[in-house]
């Protein structure tokens, strides 16, 4: 069972985490040849501003419901790599990057503490087919 504590830490970071992957998949969306500009400035094609977008929400989603253990995983892996290209783009743009700071601590936290908060999602993804070749 967790602590109060760990509670807390849990929350905040994922709270953070994923308002930050909402609010940049938003605007994403709303500042769309802004952000492709920004995009582009930083070496990223533009053509990616939009998939991001939506795989950003797809994951909130999967963080949200807890459901699929594999799935959550990669979630969270792709979220800090993620934060560390967002990083890397803002420090060689001169840009703010103090919320790539930020997720960088708080993707990390949250995964550390999510089984434990949260509990073990139950199942995984993919394991309908592991299980039909085998019978």
């Amino acid at each position: 069972m967790a602590t109060k504590g760990e509670k807390v830490i849990y929350w905040v970071a994922t709270g953070y985490m994923l308002l930050l992957m909402m609010w940049s998949a938003v605007t994403y969306h709303i500042f769309h040849d802004g952000m492709a500009s920004f995009f582009v400035a930083f070496g990223y094609p533009a053509y990616l501003v939009y998939p991001l977008a939506y795989l950003k929400v797809i994951g909130v989603i999967v963080i949200i419901t807890n459901r699929y253990n594999n799935l959550k995983d990669w979630v969270y892996a792709t979220y800090y790599i993620n934060m560390i290209l967002a990083f890397v783009a803002h420090v060689v743009a001169q840009n703010f990057y103090w919320h790539a700071v930020l997720g960088l601590v708080c993707v990390p936290l949250s995964y550390i503490y999510s089984n434990k908060v949260r509990g073990r999602p139950p199942r995984n993804l993919f394991d309908f087919w592991l299980t039909a070749g085998s019978a």
